[in-house]
This record gives C-alpha cells, sequence and structure tokens, in this order.
C-alpha cells in the first residue's frame, strides 16, 4: 500500500514540472480570454459582482493590457488596430445583431464578460489574488492565480492511475502508460494553466470521474449524497460538467445486489443536491439577469452571427476539438504542434480499437461496467464540446479543453488502446517514448518562445514590386475608402493596396482595416500584421493613408476579371448603421504579372 501511495505522490510531482513551467512560461495574457478571468477575480476582490455585457474591465486588468498589448481573445498582438484607451465604454444600446457582433469584434475586451460563468473558482481565488496583489500588484497576482491552476492540474495525473487499475487491476503496464499521457499532455498544461476556471474543473470532473468508476454497482445512500455535493460544486466552477451526468447514472444503476429503482432515486438525490448548491447563483441571475440564467446577456457577448449547421461545419468541429485537444489554443501556439496531432490521432485510433477489443474479445481481463461508466464519461464531455456551438447558432467549434475534466478514464482507454493493439513491449515503449519527447519538446519549445512570432516586414511593398495607379472608389454614410495604387509582389506572391480613408461625417467611425479580396476564383483575406499600422477608429474630418498587405498571388489575376476588396462593418453614427464598403477594380494587363 505504502508503494502504491508513493507512486501517487510521483506522478502529481512529475506532473506538477510542465504545468508549472507552462504557468510561468507562457506570454500574459493568454489570448483565451485570461484577461476577463482574471478581471472576474478582481471586480469580486473589490466588491463588485459585474453585468457580463455591462460591466467594463478594472483598472488593473487594463494596466496589464497596456503592457501587453494582448486586448482582442484569441488574437495575437499586432494582428489587428490597438484600440483608442481614450474612448471605452459599455456598448451601445439598441443595436442590431450585425452592429452588435461588430462591436463585440472590436470592443468586447473592454467587458468582464466572463462573470456570465458560475463563480465558484472566481470566487476560491479572491483571497489568493488579494494577497497577491498586496504584495506585488496585478502581475504577481496573475502568476499566482497561475502557479495555483498548476498545483490543481497536476492532481490529474494520479487520478489516471487509480482509474488505470480500477480498469485494469491485472495489467500494470496500462497505469503506466496511462500516467505518462496524464503527466505529459501539452494542450492541458498550455491551456490549464492560465488563469481561468478550466484547472479546477477539470480537477474536480477528475475525481467525479474517478469516484464514478469505482463505485460501479456500489452506490449507498452516503455516497449518493457526497456526489452529489461534488457535482453541485463542480457545476459551481464550470457548467459543462454537465456532462459527466450519463457516467453517473450509468455508475449508479450498474447491476449489483440493490434494485436499479433504489439506484436511480440514489442518483437523482445526487441531481437534486447538486441543483441546490447550483441555488445561489440562480438567485443572483434572477436578481441581475431577470432569470435562472443570464440568457440574452451572455448571448450577446457575440462577435460573430449565428448561421445555420452546414455539412462543412461538422468535420471542422471534430477536426478543431482533436487539433486543441492534444496541443492546446491558439492552434500553434506550441511547437511540434502538428506532429503531436497526428500521434495523437493514432493513439486515439488505438484507443477505439482496444475497447472495442476488449468488449468483444476479452482481451484485456478488464471489468466491463467501469470500463462503460469510463467510455461515457469521456463520450458525455466530448458530446458538450462538440453540441455546444449549436446553442449559439454555431458561432465557434468546440474546443478539446472542455474535455479534460474527463482526462483520467482519456488516459487510461488510450493506455489500453496502446497495450492492446500493440502486443509488442518494446513497440509499446517506443511509441509511449516518443510521445514522452515530443511532449516534452513541445512544451520546453514552448517555453523558449518557440514558435518565433511571425515577422512583420517593412510593411510598404518592396521596391522591385511592380505599382499601379489606379482609381476606385466606395463609400457609406460619410467613409469614403479610395485605393490609389496597386502594388503586385510576385515574389512575396502578396497583392498590396494603397488606401486612402476619409471621414466626412458627424461622429467616429470604425472600420476593418485589412480587406477581404476576391476575383471571383481566388481570393484572400489581408493581414493587418504586415500593413501600414492604421487604426481602426476614424474621427470626423480625419484621413488615413497606407499600404493593406493581402496574401493573393499575383500570378493568379487575369485580365478581363474584376477584384472586389470588401470592408466588411463599417460602423457609423455610434453603430446605427453597419455595413460593408465595396471596390471593384477591374483587372486589364498592368495588373497581371
Amino acid at each position: 500500500m505504502a508503494v502504491r501511495k508513493h507512486v501517487l505522490v510521483f506522478a502529481y510531482l512529475a506532473a506538477v514540472v510542465p504545468a508549472l513551467l507552462m504557468a510561468v512560461a507562457q506570454p500574459v495574457w493568454s489570448v483565451i480570454d485570461e484577461a476577463q478571468h482574471f478581471d472576474f477575480i478582481v471586480q469580486l476582490g473589490h466588491g463588485v459582482y459585474p453585468t457580463g455585457d455591462e460591466t467594463l474591465i478594472s483598472a488593473d486588468t487594463l494596466q496589464v493590457m497596456r503592457s501587453t498589448g494582448v486586448f482582442r481573445a484569441f488574437y495575437l498582438p499586432g494582428t489587428y488596430p490597438l484600440p483608442d484607451l481614450s474612448d471605452i465604454s459599455p456598448p451601445p444600446p439598441s443595436m442590431s445583431a450585425r452592429a452588435n457582433a461588430a462591436w463585440m469584434l472590436r470592443h468586447m475586451w473592454q467587458l468582464s464578460h466572463e462573470s456570465v460563468q458560475t463563480p465558484g473558482y472566481y470566487l476560491s481565488m479572491v483571497p489568493l489574488w488579494w494577497a497577491a496583489d498586496k504584495l506585488g500588484g496585478p502581475w504577481a497576482a496573475i502568476y499566482a492565480l497561475r502557479v495555483a491552476n498548476a498545483l490543481i492540474l497536476a492532481a490529474l495525473a494520479p487520478m489516471a492511475i487509480v482509474v488505470a487499475r480500477a480498469l485494469a487491476p491485472a495489467r500494470p503496464e496500462v497505469a503506466v502508460v496511462a500516467a505518462v499521457f496524464a503527466i505529459l499532455l501539452p494542450g492541458l498544461d498550455l491551456n490549464g494553466t492560465r488563469v481561468s476556471n478550466d484547472a479546477l474543473a477539470a480537477a474536480i470532473g477528475g475525481v467525479i470521474v474517478l469516484l464514478a468508476v469505482r463505485w460501479a454497482g456500489g452506490w449507498t445512500w452516503r455516497r449518493a449524497a457526497l456526489m452529489g455535493v461534488i457535482l453541485g460544486l463542480g457545476l459551481m466552477v464550470k457548467l459543462t460538467l454537465g456532462g459527466l451526468i450519463p457516467a453517473l447514472v450509468l455508475s449508479a444503476v450498474w447491476p449489483a445486489a440493490t434494485s436499479r429503482l433504489t439506484n436511480l432515486v440514489r442518483v437523482a438525490l445526487s441531481g437534486a443536491i447538486a441543483v441546490l448548491c447550483l441555488s445561489p447563483w440562480f438567485f443572483l441571475n434572477l436578481q441581475k439577469y431577470g432569470g435562472v440564467m443570464p440568457g440574452v446577456h451572455s448571448g450577446r457577448l457575440s462577435d460573430a452571427l449565428p448561421g445555420p449547421l452546414t455539412p462543412a461545419f461538422i468535420p471542422l468541429d471534430v477536426a478543431v476539438f482533436h487539433l486543441t485537444y492534444w496541443t492546446g489554443e491558439p492552434w500553434g501556439a506550441l511547437p511540434l504542434a502538428g506532429v503531436m496531432v497526428v500521434l495523437g490521432g493514432l493513439i486515439a485510433l488505438m484507443a477505439i480499437a482496444g475497447v472495442v477489443s476488449v468488449l468483444r474479445s476479452r482481451a484485456l481481463p478488464v471489468p466491463h461496467g467501469p470500463l462503460a461508466i469510463a467510455v461515457v464519461a469521456l463520450a458525455g464531455l466530448i458530446a458538450v464540446s462538440l453540441l455546444l456551438p449549436a446553442t449559439v447558432g454555431f458561432e465557434f467549434e468546440g474546443p478539446g479543453r472542455y474535455a479534460y475534466p474527463a482526462l483520467p478514464a482519456a488516459a487510461t482507454l488510450c493506455a489500453i488502446g496502446v497495450v492492446v493493439v500493440l502486443n509488442s513491449a518494446f513497440a509499446r515503449r517506443a511509441l509511449v517514448g516518443v510521445y514522452a519527447v515530443l511532449s516534452a519538446a513541445m512544451l520546453v519549445g514552448g517555453a523558449a518562445g518557440l514558435p518565433a512570432p511571425q515577422d512583420a516586414g517593412a510593411r510598404t511593398p518592396p521596391a522591385l514590386a511592380k505599382t499601379v495607379d489606379v482609381s476606385a472608389s466606395g463609400q457609406l454614410e460619410g467613409v469614403t475608402i479610395t485605393v490609389d495604387r496597386v502594388a503586385l509582389d510576385k515574389d512575396a506572391k502578396a497583392t498590396w493596396f494603397e488606401v486612402s480613408v476619409t471621414n466626412l461625417g458627424a461622429d467616429e467611425a470604425e472600420w476593418t482595416v485589412p480587406p477581404a479580396v476576391s476575383d471571383g476564383e481566388v481570393g484572400a483575406t489581408g493581414q493587418y500584421l504586415k500593413s501600414t499600422q492604421l487604426p481602426g477608429d476614424i474621427d470626423p474630418g480625419q484621413t488615413l493613408k497606407g499600404w493593406l498587405y493581402v496574401p493573393l498571388d499575383p500570378s493568379q489575376l487575369h485580365a478581363g476579371r474584376t477584384l472586389q476588396l470588401t470592408f466588411r462593418d463599417v460602423a457609423t453614427d455610434g453603430y446605427r448603421t453597419v455595413g460593408d464598403i465595396i471596390i471593384t477594380i477591374p483587372v486589364d494587363g498592368q495588373l497581371s504579372v
């Protein structure tokens, strides 16, 4: 028993190392809404419970934003215009859906919008924030919260070993492989150690999975009450843990001496206790939002328009989940991410094959009850991630981090797959060794600043580019955009557009600086990073002038076609008018290379 406990302690300590590495080394802010998660804690620490679509971020959060240049979620610094920090205000009232999406894209960073989530994590971190902030200010508080998340996150590794021992007690190598998959998961360490509720949700979810597996067919009233409290606390941290409920039901009704009806009542008791734990949040929402959920206030926090389900969305949703589960968000933040995606896909396929083989042929002595519960727990959270976009009109794809609470199950199922599919011990060791080395290289490389940031270049066309004078323009409510010249940069396979933007209206206007360009057959979207750094807002009477870079290969432009430049969501009159400015340029002999 002492040896088994020492193994769990060792696994925890081993998992702490990569987690702490990412907690300390990844840039502030993480563009996955870290600023707004931090701000929710700060607001609570100042005695304010923010309203998601109204309350402005605190001075502490804004101070760090100024230092880092990170404002928009999911957009790296330099890839969008810096906001006007002298003009920070709540969103205009009564905007259209399109105007709201455009405003949120440009200004949602101003709002403490993570406050629409359940507050369990944020309330629990207020004392740590207060102490660290007193000692060293906002930066010290950020790193203290990150370190706390790393220490919490590392608990998933020993949980994975316990679940592996429950599923394959006669095959200790399953526990070893599961430990490796849990200790070294680059996406988990990257996304779980930023300031957010993901780490605590993952740890509580891991406890729920572990208990559900161990209690299969053995629920008692006391266990049901305890599970209700744990589930309720978990839901107060992150509502997506509701995806574990089917696994709890299966664990309770798995054949046992007690009747299934009795066990169904027991799991219903767990649910009732969980709802009771959520009741303070429901009452708070009634007061702040007029309903038990944030409702339309939460729906307003979207920078995209809802749309229908299309056939292309389904494989994209699955692909994004897979990519981000193994490598984290944003995609490409860690080096060698593409290699890990391929290896992770192979391991996932082995997991599926291994589970099917165990169920069909008893390839491993695995108890079917705990195995089924582990599968349902993981499937439930995958379903939550993949189906959640449907609740907001498919405005985003499901991230893999929503499945991290089922990591003890996921790591064990992957380990079972490796052990079943690879009969050779050498092959198993080789695969696990490659995975461990690759994961470590990704984490160390990420800590060292790899991959290197994209080079912005000179932000003007090179001298050798062919430059053509043109005269084409479009306008919307006093805002006129004119294309004065086009530069064809065949070496960089890019096309540059020199524009003049004038606002003759009475109010400030805002525009999307890089256009989308198409000739009907080929198209590309401009890159702000490589363009003249024009502001996104234009004062009345102001004129802006600069070059816009578009990765459109000039060799693909042919005479007889028409280039169409679309500057999307130009906003005037305080967002009462939002529309596109479209400029057409005929392609003649001069505009072809």
